[in-house]
């Protein structure tokens, strides 16, 4: 019975020696946690430093080991369970997900919780606000406009110096399309029209607020025109008319639409409609001239008829001669 007596004893050692010791530290009842994020508002995908700190009811820190459980509702956590050290303290890191909104982090034992929030990104009541303008408003093709774009708090103050937005069109090209803001709140960038007529949309973007837009109308201009016929006979007797036919093209050789073209004559003519006729869709049109008898033979030389339209720069025209027989 005596060596029994020591077997409990021998027991107990080999279980130490096998980490019966080894069990996670369990966080006593009343309990109490604290906890933090440094910072407590990040980018959309941003992180912030999350410490929690345990005390025992009667305020010492809780043993070494013992485990807290973190989980957030927005943005991911890491760790999600950890262990305080000697001080009965943790951290994690949330980082952002990329969706705004406030992220709440909680911390718990047994029988204790606490949480803290993150506002990731803006929230409505702190993005900034965009106005963006463009001018002049209407440009040629290959011609420049510059893209203005005014940045303002929430408060309504302007945002400081350095603030990168993110500017977009969808025709033509941006000579900087991460302009920065100046002392006052205010960036520019211009844009390039290129060789495509059409409406640019322009759209700038600050961290996450709403997006602002403008548009800027991109014309194109007429780079070579035909006219039909270049010459031919005018019979004075009884008088005379000649209906034309004028071909414009863009600057990329495609029928232009909508080209101005104005006809005027060296004699007293009459014009079916006005002088002025729009190119349609396949970039043509045509206009009836007429000459009266008398006109015609008091005319001297030759008769000319010309079609004019705007260009780059300038004025394209493009001139036939008749011969009058009286």
């Amino acid at each position: 019975m005596r060596r029994l007596a020591g077997l409990p004893v021998l027991l107990c050692l080999l279980a130490s020696t096998l980490g019966c010791d080894k069990a996670t530290p369990v966080a006593p009842g009343g309990t109490r946690l604290t906890i933090s994020a440094n910072p407590t508002k990040i980018s959309l995908t941003g992180s912030s430093t999350i410490t929690v700190i345990g005390r025992k009811p009667d305020g010492n820190p809780l043993n070494p080991g013992t485990e807290i459980r973190l989980t957030t509702d927005r943005g991911t956590l890491s760790p999600s369970i950890a262990g305080v050290d000697n001080t009965g303290k943790v951290t994690a890191s949330l980082r952002g997900d990329g969706r705004s909104g406030a992220a709440k982090v909680t911390a718990a034992t047994a029988d204790a919780m606490v949480d803290v929030t993150i506002q990731i990104g803006e929230s409505n009541e702190t993005k900034p606000s965009l106005i963006v303008s463009v001018s002049p408003s209407t440009v040629r093709v290959g011609e420049t406009a510059t893209v203005t774009i005014i940045a303002r708090n929430s408060d309504g103050s302007a945002v400081g110096a350095g603030e990168e937005i993110i500017v977009t069109t969808n025709l033509g090209s941006l000579t900087n399309s991460r302009p920065k803001t100046e002392s006052d709140g205010t960036a520019t960038t211009a844009l390039n029209a290129g060789k495509q007529a059409g409406t640019a949309t322009i759209k700038a973007v600050l961290r996450s607020s709403e997006s602002a837009e403008t548009s800027l109308t991109i014309r194109d201009f007429a780079e070579n025109m035909i006219l039909t016929p270049t010459e031919g006979t005018l019979i004075a007797t009884g008088g005379a008319s000649v209906t034309f036919t004028v071909n414009v093209t863009n600057t990329q050789g495609e029928p232009f639409a909508g080209a101005v073209v104005t006809f005027s004559t060296n004699i007293s003519s009459t014009f079916e409609g006005t002088n002025v006729v729009l190119t349609d869709t396949t970039g043509a049109a045509t206009k009836k001239v007429s000459f009266a008898e008398a006109d015609l033979k008091k005319a001297t030389g030759m008769v000319t008829v010309t079609a004019s339209t705007p260009k780059s720069t300038g004025i394209l025209t493009k001139t036939a001669t008749f011969i009058v027989v009286k």
